[in-house]
């Protein structure tokens, strides 16, 4: 439910899954808004709200172990990539699990450096991979390299 108040704010009241899940039936999230008098199918309320609610559960369901999270930045409005961020790394570090996603995306690096900056007792790492004459290394930057690339709008990816 707080990954999608991040997206609606107090507008969810609840979710749930209906189905069986028997292969005839599909199973799928419902979810109760205050402005409406029936919930909604999840799908229907965006990419980014389905993101933010699979990333959530699949925080929830991988304690003590690793997340991969491919493209974070899909379906993920911009103005929303700091707030998915503190999700993930709160979540993470409360169910101790190692988190690894990618992106090519700027502004989820920038939403990644703020959440990351504003928990500094959480810790996260950036780390680039890059082509140097035919063999891939790694770039990595320290969080006080991260915050100089995010103040002075230097690209790191």
């Amino acid at each position: 439910l707080d990954a999608l108040r991040l997206v609606f704010g107090d507008h969810v009241e609840r979710a749930a899954v209906t189905g069986v899940g028997d292969g005839r039936h599909r199973r799928r999230v419902m979810v109760k808004l205050a402005d409406r008098a029936n919930p909604v199918p999840l799908r229907s309320l965006g990419d980014g709200a389905a993101r933010m609610f699979s990333v959530a559960l699949a925080l929830a369901n991988c304690r003590d172990g690793i997340l991969l999270i491919d493209e974070a930045e899909n379906g993920i409005h911009y103005t929303l990539h700091g707030k998915f961020w503190n999700m993930v790394l709160g979540t993470a570090h409360a169910n101790n699990t190692q988190v690894v996603a990618t992106t090519h995306s700027r502004d989820c690096i920038n939403g990644f450096a703020d959440a990351a900056l504003g928990c500094p007792d959480i810790g996260g790492n950036l780390v680039r991979i890059d082509r140097h004459n035919g063999r891939l290394h790694t770039v990595e930057y320290s969080m006080d390299e991260l915050e100089t690339a995010a103040e002075q709008n230097i690209e790191v990816r």
